[in-house]
């Protein structure tokens, strides 16, 4: 009986709507899937979760393949505070879509029933990870500065293998322009270890670039 109901809870969990996410993470599954990025060795980090709604779509991909995926945020939608070129902040825009309620708690809501998270719940400037820990895939979508984004490429790409990719999300977008900014400057900076350069229109025809490490 008791396994019974383990199974009937766990459909119950299932079927229930995942949070809202706006980058389009069923593009970034497909990519992954394509470029047969799992047939690697390491596993998958995100920094900027916001609700969770991607995380999940990415932490059950990983999981079918025995992956872990970690989870960079603060989780405190007051934590970004650039400013976008139409005169809101990145928090303002964050509060709005939350109405009120806590992002942790939603998060956490969203995510409780993947036992391959590892959420680090930490200003992603200030994270480091064993120098033998390897990722196949990360993906940015953080803070929205430049010296963010530089930042959150300089913690995965030493640790992403050969063959992995680094996505960042609103590139090309003229709301967040120091995000295109960061990119195209760490391109420059890093082209001879660059192999293949894919850019992915989401959601709402915002773009997301993946770099491939040689």
């Amino acid at each position: 009986m008791t396994g019974n109901i383990g199974r009937i809870r766990r459909r119950i969990l299932r079927r229930k709507a995942d949070p809202p996410e706006f980058v389009g993470y069923e593009h970034l599954v497909s990519f992954i899937r394509d470029q047969r990025l799992l047939d690697l060795d390491g596993d998958l980090v995100e920094i900027g979760a916001y609700m969770g709604g991607g995380t999940v779509k990415l932490a059950r991909l990983a999981s079918r393949h025995g992956r872990k995926l970690y989870v960079i945020d603060t989780f405190d939608p007051a934590h970004d505070r650039t400013v976008s070129r139409s005169s809101v902040s990145a928090s303002e825009v964050y509060e709005a879509f939350l109405e009120g309620r806590s992002m942790w708690d939603v998060y956490r809501d969203a995510t409780r029933r993947f036992d391959n998270i590892v959420t680090i719940r930490q200003d992603s400037r200030e994270v480091e990870f064993d120098e033998r820990k390897r990722f196949v895939f990360g993906f940015v979508d953080g803070c929205h500065s430049r010296d963010c984004v530089e930042s959150d490429f300089r913690l995965i790409w030493p640790r992403l293998v050969s063959g992995g990719v680094l996505g960042f999300h609103d590139y090309h977008y003229d709301d967040w322009p120091e995000v295109t900014e960061a990119v195209d400057h760490l391109m420059a900076e890093q082209s001879a270890e660059i192999g293949e350069v894919h850019e992915i229109v989401g959601s709402y025809r915002i773009s997301s670039i993946l770099l491939t490490r040689k």
